[in-house]
C-alpha cells in the first residue's frame, strides 16, 4: 500500500511539472531603426548650449529663449519636439534610450519653466494693449503709451529680446497713429486730395507790353547787348 501511494504521488508531481509553464528568458530590446536622411542634422540645429542648460541648478532666463535648438527657438519648443529629440538622439548619438530620455527630460523641465515665465509676462503685455485700446481721448492714450514705454525696462528679464522689440514697435506705431490723426499736425492728404488740388490744365501766360503785343514773347526783341533805347524803355 505504501509503495502504491508513493508511486501515485510521483505520477502527480511529474504531471504537474510537465504542465507548468517554462520560464521565458529575457529578450534583448529590439534594434533601434536607422535614422532617415537628414534626420541627424536636426541635432543640434541651433546655437543653444543644451547640455549646459539641462544641468542648470537655477532657472533659465527667458531672455535665452531666443537661442535655437532643433531648428527652433527654445521659446517655441513643444512636448512633441522633445519626444522627437529623444528618438533622434537615440538613433544618431548611439546612446541608450534611457540616457537620451533622462537628458531630454531635464532640458524640457528647464525650458518649460522659462517658457511659463515668458508667457505670463506676455499675457500682461496683451492686457496693457487691451487697456490702451479702450482709452477714449487721445491725451489719455498718449499718457498710457508713455507709461508703457517707461516700463519697458521692467520686462527685459522676463521676455526675449524679440518680444521686447515687438512690444516697443507696437508702442511707437500706436503713438504715431495718434499724432497722424491730430488736426494740423501730422495728418497727410490722400493722393486723391492732392490730385484734386492740381488744375487740369496750366494757364497760358501771354506777354503783352503796355502799347502793343510783344510778338517776340516775354524776352526783349532787341539783343541784350544793344545800346539803343526805345520809347518803351523810357516810360
Amino acid at each position: 500500500m505504501g509503495l502504491l501511494a508513493a508511486w501515485f504521488s510521483w505520477v502527480m508531481i511529474s504531471s504537474a511539472l510537465a504542465q507548468a509553464p517554462v520560464p521565458l528568458r529575457p529578450q534583448p530590446p529590439p534594434p533601434v531603426p536607422p535614422p532617415s536622411v537628414g534626420e541627424c542634422a536636426l541635432l543640434p540645429g541651433g546655437n543653444a548650449p543644451v547640455n549646459k542648460i539641462a544641468e542648470l541648478a537655477q532657472p533659465l532666463s527667458p531672455r535665452s529663449l531666443d537661442l535655437t535648438y532643433f531648428n527652433k527657438r527654445l521659446a517655441d519648443l513643444t512636448d512633441e519636439d522633445f519626444d522627437r529629440i529623444v528618438d533622434i538622439a537615440t538613433k544618431c548619438n548611439r546612446t541608450t534610450t534611457q540616457a537620451a530620455r533622462e537628458k531630454t527630460r531635464r532640458l524640457r523641465d528647464v525650458v518649460r519653466e522659462s517658457q511659463s515665465v515668458r508667457m505670463q509676462t506676455l499675457d500682461k503685455v496683451e492686457e496693457t494693449k487691451t487697456a490702451v485700446a479702450k482709452v477714449r481721448t487721445p491725451r489719455e492714450k498718449v499718457e498710457a503709451l508713455n507709461n508703457a514705454w517707461a516700463n519697458l525696462h521692467l520686462l527685459q528679464d522676463t521676455i526675449t529680446k524679440t518680444d521686447l522689440r515687438e512690444y516697443a514697435a507696437w508702442i511707437s506705431r500706436s503713438m504715431q497713429q495718434i499724432y497722424d490723426s491730430a488736426p494740423g499736425y501730422g495728418k497727410r492728404p490722400t493722393v486723391a486730395e492732392v490730385l484734386a488740388s492740381v488744375p487740369p490744365k496750366q494757364e497760358q501766360v501771354v506777354a503783352i507790353s503796355r502799347t502793343r503785343p510783344d510778338t517776340g514773347g516775354p524776352l526783349p526783341v532787341r539783343p541784350w547787348w544793344s545800346q539803343q533805347r526805345d520809347q518803351e524803355d523810357e516810360r
